[in-house]
């Protein structure tokens, strides 16, 4: 819409953000040729990044070499407003609007037809470029660039409305950060069209050189916005991969004083990381169930009494009561294993171990947590200590 010169970090800053926002649509193609449901945002982005490149002086340069310099700006806004419409779209369906379809494509075809009718009715023109100077060759009229602008920003400024919205309101935290994201972007797309409009109005020369900092930081966040489901896989995994490095002592301990609840011969943490990062899920899953089977397992070496001097004993030291059971736990099984260890076994019976963490799995692998740190704390060590100064000190057939 401007000619623009070369302006240093603005610039570069705009050549970045449209960097990412391709990368976000060469990697997002795939999963939108699998899933329909994914090909509005793609499509959305997509366009938004054929418009922005459009933009870039270089890429028209190249473009009016080998075409009429006249129909490539024309194009270029019509991509534009093809842009726009689909981001428009995605968000209405995104937020449940989806009745708007209609609305917005009969928006945008009324406005296209009004920008053609325009276009052909201006003086003669080769260029659409608002001039900021007697010397610049002739655009067409005002009123076809407010009508162009002035959908952008109906459109964008809708947009945005509904991204923070619904933004607030979304329980996952992924996307609700897309949205915001996403909704950052597009006001600053609102904002570089009303800066836009003030240029058409008044012909300030200084307005332009804002232009590519604003594109850039446009595209930085729908880029980033439109990323974040791609990274949810990898970031489960990298969260399930920390868990299964912060579990692996404890369970590396388990089922090596009672082999029989794991299949496979427990290796080093490393190697064990490396063979869960495909199914860091599944691992992760029977990680906890094989923790669970050797505390089970490990009843058969514990005293009567020692579960409740454990609890006794987490209680003295006072650990916060959201952690009480996990403490209780660990103290205990530090006992059992070091009874499993010395053959001491006893006549097994129910010891009263919490079965379970929580109500889920979120809560299971929390309380799992807490007892994977607990069982390698002080709090534990000192436990077996007393336990085994228990032992010695009472007579031969009364340690129990």
């Amino acid at each position: 819409m401007t000619d623009r010169g070369p302006h240093g970090l603005f610039v570069q800053l705009e050549w970045l953000g449209l960097a990412l926002m391709w990368v976000v649509t060469l990697l997002r193609a795939p999963v939108a040729l699998r899933a329909p449901q994914q090909r509005p945002l793609w499509l959305a982005v997509g366009l938004a990044s054929v418009a922005m490149t459009l933009q870039l002086p270089q890429v028209s340069s190249v473009a009016m070499a080998a075409l009429d310099p006249h129909t490539v700006f024309l194009a270029k806004e019509i991509v534009g407003l093809l842009a726009a419409t689909a981001v428009f779209e995605f968000i209405s369906a995104i937020v449940g609007l989806r009745r708007t379809r209609l609305a917005i494509l009969a928006a945008a075809v009324l406005t296209l037809a009004a920008l053609v009718t325009l276009c052909v009715l201006s003086p003669p023109h080769s260029r659409h470029v608002v001039p900021s100077g007697p010397g610049q060759e002739e655009s067409p009229d005002t009123y076809y660039w407010v009508v162009l602008l002035g959908y952008h920003l109906v459109a964008n400024a809708a947009c945005v409305a509904a991204c923070w919205a619904c933004g607030r309101q979304v329980k996952n935290a992924s996307t609700r950060a897309g949205l915001l994201l996403f909704g950052t972007g597009i006001a600053l797309s609102a904002v570089l069209m009303a800066l836009s409009l003030v240029h058409v109005l008044s012909r300030d020369a200084t307005i332009p050189h804002l232009f590519p900092a604003i594109s850039g930081a446009e595209a930085a966040f729908m880029a980033a916005g439109a990323a974040l489901p791609l990274l949810r896989g990898p970031w489960r995994t990298a969260r399930d991969m920390t868990v299964l490095y912060r579990l692996h002592p404890l369970w590396r301990t388990l089922v090596r004083v009672t082999p029989d609840v794991t299949l496979t011969e427990p290796r080093s943490r490393a190697v064990d990381l490396l063979s869960a990062v495909r199914h860091s899920d599944l691992r992760l899953y029977r990680r906890a169930i094989e923790i669970r089977d050797g505390l089970l397992a490990l009843e058969d070496y514990s005293p009567d009494g020692t579960l409740a001097r454990a609890r006794e004993h987490v209680r003295a030291a006072r650990v916060a009561d959201a952690s009480v059971e996990a403490a209780v736990t660990a103290c205990w099984a530090g006992a059992a294993v070091a009874n499993k260890r010395s053959g001491a076994a006893v006549s097994g019976r129910p010891s009263g171990l919490p079965q379970s963490g929580g109500g889920d799995m979120a809560e299971e692998l929390d309380f799992l947590l807490q007892l994977a740190r607990f069982f390698r704390s002080p709090l534990a060590a000192s436990f077996l200590s007393a336990e085994e100064q228990r032992h010695r000190a009472a007579p031969t057939g009364q340690a129990s």
